[in-house]
């Protein structure tokens, strides 16, 4: 057996600690694992015997003999024998099969024949497969195709036949050169097969001896590291992988075995070397750097070096300045150079070192004239003097010495400057200053008294005057009363209240409606405010009646004690006080509200027929099925990786323990991380995944973590709403845990929550699935977890007796209807098909005819599930009559977060203040005036201006009406608004719901639009954002309504009728409004503002009304 082989043998395994054998070793037997796979069956077509008549001849069996000792090493098939031995009968050759022992290593021709066949046939047939491969037993053969599907089987479509043939046959002989390739595939350039090999390649390969032998051999030989024909030798293995082997082998040889080019360039960078170490002495500039190396050599790499070696040195501070430093110092004192030109200039020293010396060279080169006084003068002249004497002075010890006396000058002549101005003390007696603030105060309440008695004489002369002075005498005219009685009259045209067509009567007053603003809630103050009237309150009910005290108390409270009961009472409130959710917007499961389905089928065709099989369904590879039309569903949806991939600008990574969000590539750029991948699996389609990328949105961008969380609680939401004991389990061990592990940075925890999550799947789904579960879907992140990390979940970890419990209690309960004793053991694990107990559930019949819950047990993946569980599990699912008004709106908002938030921007390209603005209606606004309208499946909903369709998809999803449409004039939201439907109804095939009965009308005006008029006339329900429509607009809307049945319902967020309207000639169906007027409940319902917005309901009369006549 080859080096290849031992190296394949000795690979460890992510799936646990077993080695990983080689793809065609018949050392290993498969075990079974009770998958339902087309592998997994032993019908297949039968084949003929030779019916020869055995040849007598002694030498023939000698001559097979040869024959198969010469093929064993060539091409062990029946064909290649059968042409050899032409003449001989098969059953001689079979008799001398017996007693000849062939290679475990399989034959180049085999190994052709076995992966041509998997890979061109979705069935193989193993008899077939074993009369050809006769030297190989038909479960060895089995093995082998088991691995092929293993490490090929999702890469089916994306390898031809031709490169699964050369992989594997490169792997079994071990010849990874690129002149063995291109005899297996001819024509394949080094970089096209080098791409197939990147992107697909399974197998981890050690360096064999042939391949460490090439490369010694160039080492010795001289050949250049960047040579291509030399890289392009091992197709198989990276470039960079054979230039780190390429150096450490060079390291390794002997410096005599060697040839005389490399000696002679290792004594090149050696002189080089020593010569950059000159420079330290000499010139430090980056000017004298670029004079003084080689312009070939990397000017950071020669900074590199220097720095090691004054690093060695000591550092910058004990190396003097050479002579162009000091010259580039002096320019700088005269020039007035730019902060970053001196760094430059300058790259081994440090700030603090420059500045010290411009301060030095400053005191030598510019000459103070004026002083204060004389020591001022003297010190100056002292430190110039000094300075002058370091400048010229040899480095060392002294240079240190004049560092301290400049600081000691510079002490002394701040001392100097504080003797030239003394403080003076102001000497102020306590009793001059009292005196004169009391001489203040009298002036001042003097001066008060004056200007109190001046106003109140100034008032009392006026009133005087008043009361002497004659009255005005009132004369009217005689027509006057006629002239103000026809005004009165013609006024009452004009004092009608808005759309109510009444005037305001004598003594009536106008209702006068204050507008609402949203103004922020300060917890913390409400809180106090609430909790200073609850002291209040005990206070007085403790105070009673008075009495009479025999002493007066000592002390009062003091404030220590009213803050203490102050800090109570508001803690009490903090236990009190619960956070007001609405009913129409639940943020998770634990709160969450149903919505009653009123007879509709929630569920498919084949969950509706109750039948254990699921719809046929087509998966696909291709990734972006999810986004084009068509009945396939992709195997692996990367829709929310292929939003994160092109906005990595918005993400950053996660905290530390997890992988990195990018990653170098080979030649040193930056590129998003291939490994930070996770998938996860759904119930009843458990073969599709669903991809996401590992990362932190820097704001309100998709998150996949929060994404991750609102599956599992979908998925409690639509099959297990029945228990409540499970949705503890789906929030606290699932989605609380998930939250947890990403907020303390324990990636092994998040890992472990994914992996139980898609084993949970596989063993929960109710269907037979195709799939084989020790296939690691996560395999890429594996590199990133401790050696000791468990992949596959234990039995107890997934708690899979509790689910199979309550799902055959629910079921049980629901046609019994009597409530299920809480006697429930735990399944246990056994090898066996049939298990006589414990029980799973009460005597109680599951049935209406009265039969007892059979004790039967079926294995799942090596694991007991009861038999009847995929049973009840359907018939619970046709049972549902509510649905979770969450479920509905996080998969309305998981289509939206991956289609519409990307592409946002485009919608605000429009008219400010026009028709075309686009703005949004919440889902919590659409679920309450739904509700409030009382929309029922048998009716029909359309709305007007549908923008990216979410209010027509919601009407569908959560109220289920017979047909729900919409018509959009805007481009982009209409494009946006059909990947919206294509990828709401696929996520709805892969939950097993009923698809929408859809109908929109994209790119259109609904103004003189015949088809839209028919669609809206046959409505039950419309809806109409006439936020910012101008006059002519809501005429031409009333025009196309015009004909609607009475009793059908129009929702607007402005009120259609104006105020004094009155009917005309022409055809509306304003003149049949009857308009009431209602206000959102909660905050938030709408895009363009955080306050509670109005909404008006028109409701079509059958007589024009009689304020319109």
């Amino acid at each position: 057996m080859n080096d290849a082989a031992e190296d394949a043998k000795n690979t460890r395994s992510v799936y646990g600690n077993t080695p990983i054998p080689k793809l065609f070793d018949p050392a290993v037997i498969s075990q079974s694992d009770g998958l339902i796979t087309p592998y997994s069956s032993d019908s297949s077509a039968s084949f003929e015997t030779d019916d020869h008549t055995l040849d007598e001849d002694p030498g023939h069996e000698l001559r097979v003999h040869d024959i198969l000792s010469e093929m064993s090493s060539k091409a062990l098939t029946r064909t290649a024998v059968e042409s050899k031995l032409s003449g001989i009968p098969w059953c001689t050759v079979e008799q001398a099969l017996e007693n000849f022992e062939f290679p475990e290593q399989l034959t180049r021709p085999e190994v052709e024949f076995i992966v041509r066949l998997w890979h061109t046939f979705s069935h193989v047939d193993v008899n077939m497969l074993a009369r050809e491969c006769f030297a190989r037993n038909t479960e060895y053969l089995r093995f082998v195709l088991a691995l092929l599907e293993a490490y090929y089987g999702i890469k089916r479509n994306l390898l031809l036949t031709e490169e699964l043939v050369a992989f594997e046959i490169c792997f079994q002989e071990g010849t990874f050169f690129a002149d063995d390739v291109q005899n297996i595939l001819p024509g394949y350039t080094y970089e096209r097969f080098r791409k197939i090999v990147s992107s697909h390649y399974p197998h981890k390969l050690r360096w064999t001896f042939k391949e460490l032998d090439c490369i010694t051999e160039a080492v010795k030989a001289g050949t250049p590291l960047d040579d291509p024909s030399f890289l392009r030798m091992l197709p198989f293995r990276r470039k960079c992988e054979v230039k780190a082997k390429f150096l450490a082998i060079q390291r390794k040889i002997p410096a005599q075995f060697l040839p005389a080019a490399l000696q002679e360039k290792e004594k090149q960078e050696l002189a080089e070397k020593n010569h950059l170490y000159d420079l330290i002495e000499t010139d430090l500039t980056s000017n004298g750097l670029k004079t003084a190396i080689n312009p070939k050599r990397s000017m950071l790499k020669v900074i590199s070096l220097i720095e090691e070696e004054i690093e060695r040195r000591g550092g910058s501070s004990q190396i003097p300045l050479t002579s162009p430093e000091r010259d580039f110092i002096r320019s700088v004192l005269e020039e007035e150079l730019p902060p970053e030109e001196i760094r430059w200039q300058l790259p081994f020293r440090t700030q603090e070192e420059i500045d010290k010396q411009i301060r030095v060279l400053q005191s030598a080169c510019i000459r103070q004239e004026r002083f204060k006084n004389d020591i001022e003068r003297l010190l100056y002249e002292a430190k110039w003097y000094s300075s002058m004497t370091e400048i010229t002075s040899t480095p060392g010890g002294r240079r240190r010495r004049v560092r301290k006396d400049s600081v000691e000058f510079d002490t002394l002549r701040k001392e100097a400057l504080e003797l030239k101005n003394p403080k003076v003390e102001k000497k102020t007696q306590e009793t001059e200053i009292a005196k004169a603030r009391a001489t203040r105060a009298s002036k001042s309440a003097a001066k008060i008294r004056q200007n109190k008695e001046a106003r109140l004489l100034a008032r009392k002369k006026l009133v005087a005057k008043r009361a002497s002075a004659p009255r005005r005498s009132l004369r009217f005219r005689k027509d006057r009363p006629a002239l103000i009685s026809s005004l009165i009259e013609e006024a009452k045209y004009f004092q009608s209240i808005t759309g109510d067509g009444k005037f305001v009567g004598k003594g009536d007053k106008r209702k006068r409606i204050p507008t609402y603003h949203l103004i922020p809630d300060y917890q913390n103050g409400q809180k106090l405010e609430t909790a200073q009237n609850k002291i209040e309150e005990r206070k007085r009910r403790r105070r009673g009646r008075p009495r009479l005290n025999w002493e007066t108390p000592s002390t009062e409270e003091s404030d220590y004690d009213d803050a203490y009961k102050l800090h109570r009472a508001m803690e009490e409130e903090d236990l009190s006080e619960d956070d007001e959710i609405s009913p129409f917007d639940p943020p998770d499961i634990l709160r969450d509200t149903n919505v009653p389905l009123h007879g509709r089928r929630l569920f498919n065709d084949s969950i509706s027929a109750g039948s254990l099989f699921p719809d046929f369904t087509s998966f696909s590879p291709d990734i972006i099925a999810m986004m084009r039309p068509g009945p396939e569903l992709p195997i692996n949806n990367t829709v929310a990786s292929m939003v994160i991939r092109e906005n990595l600008k918005s993400y950053k990574s996660l905290s530390g323990s997890f992988p990195p969000l990018f990653v170098e590539n080979e030649d040193g750029t930056t590129v998003s991380n291939p490994r930070n991948i996770i998938h996860i699996r759904y119930l009843l389609y458990p073969r599709h995944t669903e991809q996401f990328i590992l990362a932190k949105p820097k704001s309100n961008e998709l998150d996949p973590v929060f994404e991750i969380n609102k599956v599992f609680q979908i998925h409690y939401a639509l099959y297990f709403s029945h228990s409540e004991e499970l949705k503890n389990v789906f929030y606290r061990d699932y989605c609380q845990k998930l939250q947890e592990a990403v907020e303390e940075d324990d990636f092994v925890a998040f890992l472990k929550v994914i992996d139980r999550w898609n084993a949970l799947m596989l063993e929960l789904s109710p269907y037979p699935i195709e799939i084989n579960p020790s296939i690691d879907i996560n395999e890429s992140l594996r590199c990133y977890l401790p050696p000791t990390y468990e992949t596959f979940p234990s039995f107890n970890d997934l708690q899979l007796p509790l689910f199979y419990l309550e799902v055959l209690a629910a079921c049980e309960k629901l046609f019994s209807g009597q409530s299920i004793p809480k006697e429930k053991a735990a399944v246990e694990r056994r090898l066996s098909q049939t298990l006589q107990s414990p029980q799973l559930s009460s005597k109680t019949p599951l049935s209406k005819e009265g039969a007892q819950l059979p004790d039967l047990y079926v294995s799942r993946f090596g694991h007991l599930r009861p038999i009847l569980y995929a049973s009840a599990f359907i018939k619970l699912l046709n049972s549902i009559t509510t649905i979770t008004r969450y479920c509905v709106h996080q998969l309305l908002l998981r289509a939206y977060s991956r289609i519409v938030s990307p592409q946002s921007r485009k919608l605000r390209s429009y008219k400010a203040f026009s028709a075309e603005v686009y703005g949004e209606l919440l889902p919590c606004f659409v679920s309450e005036v739904l509700k409030k309208v009382d929309l029922k499946p048998h009716h029909k909903f359309y709305d007007l201006g549908s923008g990216v369709g979410n209010t027509t998809f919601q009407a569908a999803l959560e109220f289920g009406v017979h047909e729900s449409g919409g018509c959009e004039i805007m481009e982009h939201a209409s494009y946006l608004a059909s990947l919206q439907e294509i990828f709401l109804q696929k996520q709805l095939v892969v939950l097993g719901l009923k698809e929408l009965n859809l109908s929109l009308a994209l790119g259109q005006s609904f103004v003189d639009n015949e088809e839209v008029r028919k669609k809206c006339v046959d409505c039950d329900v419309l809806i109409v954002n006439n936020y910012l429509f101008d006059f002519l607009l809501n005429v031409a809307v009333g025009k196309l309504l015009y004909g609607l049945r009475p009793g059908s319902k129009i929702i607007s967020l402005n009120n259609f009728i104006p105020p004094r309207y009155k009917a005309g000639e022409e055809r509306t169906i304003f003149d049949y409004l009857y308009v009431e007027k209602f206000e959102m409940s909660d905050y938030f319902s709408v895009s363009w503002t955080a306050n509670k917005v109005p909404y008006y309901i028109s409701t079509v009369q059958e007589e024009i009304l009689d304020e319109y006549k």
